[in-house]
């Protein structure tokens, strides 16, 4: 027969364990006082008045591991409670948004979250000079006819030997002339908005002011001056002439380098879509080695010993070499500034807010034949 363990017998045991702590003590034997004159008369807390407490209590008394525990026999036990005291108002936090007792944490000093920005490169290509004029001239060399020889040789005019004429050469000029561009654009927003939402003035500036950064970048390579736009690179550099029937990417760009050098240029860039440059970087050579070296290398983006500028804005399957120092340069008249007014229409008793981003800019382009542009692809 099992033997009974009273609860005079647990309290004394509890009391003999820990008899140091006495506070703890005197808690533990007025919680138990509680729960006998519960179980006294609701066996398993039926009611009111504490009932969880003493179905608990009675649970842990009832349990071979009480006890053991009373008896010394273990250091510890375990008691499987009844489900329904797990799920008898039990307060938790409510799921997703409208959580009435826990602030949510609003990140407001990380900003509003945005897709990710293109890195821009052309711009940097070029130098950057500040202009006050909203048109920038520059007489250009449109034509030079080089008689250099020796005095009375061949070719003389006259004759052969000294005291004969000299050979005359020729050159003629033009006026190039190059309008500065506005790139625009702006957003709305109500008044209220911006006063109750701080970070939302600093979003919509960077954003704008990027936006206007991107266009400015794209029509640098692919506008072609019609109504009223930039000249972009890409309509005023020379066609690629040289190459070879299925010849290679990289035989394409070496020999578009090669067609700026034959003109007494000096390529200084390769302008290419980030796909067409991984396109590059994947070739292998016959031992199934990467052309262009080791893939953990961190190395700097190089073709023929000249930079790569890899960009979203170049067509894909399209390249551009340049001699960007003798292709041009890039006029400032206003760098990106940010407006705001509510002096719009009827605006101001709408309570409306515009906000405008705005750059004057130019990209001179003095030598045209300094960039080569054509196909990856080239079959000529």
């Amino acid at each position: 027969m099992t033997e009974q363990v009273t609860m005079t017998e647990i309290k004394s045991a509890v009391e003999s364990a820990f008899g140091k702590h006495a506070d703890q003590i005197a808690e533990l034997k007025a919680r138990m006082l509680d729960v006998e004159q519960s179980k006294a008369h609701r066996p398993y807390g039926g009611g009111s008045g504490g009932g969880g407490i003493a179905e608990l209590a009675a649970a842990i008394l009832e349990s071979g591991g009480a006890t053991a525990f009373a008896q010394k026999s273990t250091p510890s036990f375990s008691v499987e409670v009844p489900t329904r005291l797990l799920t008898k108002n039990t307060i938790i936090n409510a799921s997703g948004s409208g959580q009435p007792l826990v602030a949510s944490d609003r990140a407001d000093a990380r900003g509003v979250v945005f897709a990710p920005q293109r890195r821009l490169t052309v711009r940097g290509l070029f130098e950057q000079i500040p202009t006050d004029s909203n048109l920038i001239e520059r007489p250009a060399e449109s034509a030079f006819t080089n008689n250099a020889t020796e005095q009375g040789g061949p070719t003389s005019p006259v004759g052969n030997g000294e005291g004969e004429l000299k050979a005359e050469s020729a050159m003629t000029f033009t006026l190039q002339q190059t309008p500065v561009v506005t790139i625009s654009h702006f957003i709305v927003a109500s008044r209220q908005i911006l006063s109750d939402a701080p970070l939302l003035q600093r979003h919509l500036e960077q954003r704008l002011t990027y936006g206007l950064n991107l266009k400015e970048e794209t029509a640098m390579l692919t506008d072609t001056g019609s109504a009223g736009n930039m000249i972009g690179i890409i309509a005023k550099a020379a066609a690629f002439t040289g190459g070879a029937t299925n010849q290679t990417a990289l035989d394409t760009l070496a020999k578009a380098a090669n067609q700026l050098a034959v003109g007494n240029y000096e390529p200084s860039a390769f302008i290419l879509h980030p796909t067409d440059w991984l396109a590059c970087q994947l070739q292998k050579d016959s031992t199934g080695q990467y052309i262009l070296g080791d893939p953990g290398a961190a190395t700097t983006p190089m073709l023929w010993g000249r930079p790569v500028v890899a960009t979203p804005s170049m067509t894909q399957g399209q390249f551009v070499c340049i001699d960007a120092q003798r292709y041009g340069y890039i006029a400032d008249r206003e760098v990106a500034t940010v407006r705001i007014s509510e002096n719009v229409a009827d605006a101001f008793l709408r309570n409306l807010i515009h906000v405008l981003v705005e750059s004057r800019v130019a990209l001179v382009t003095e030598l045209g034949a300094a960039a080569v542009t054509g196909s990856l692809n080239y079959s000529g």
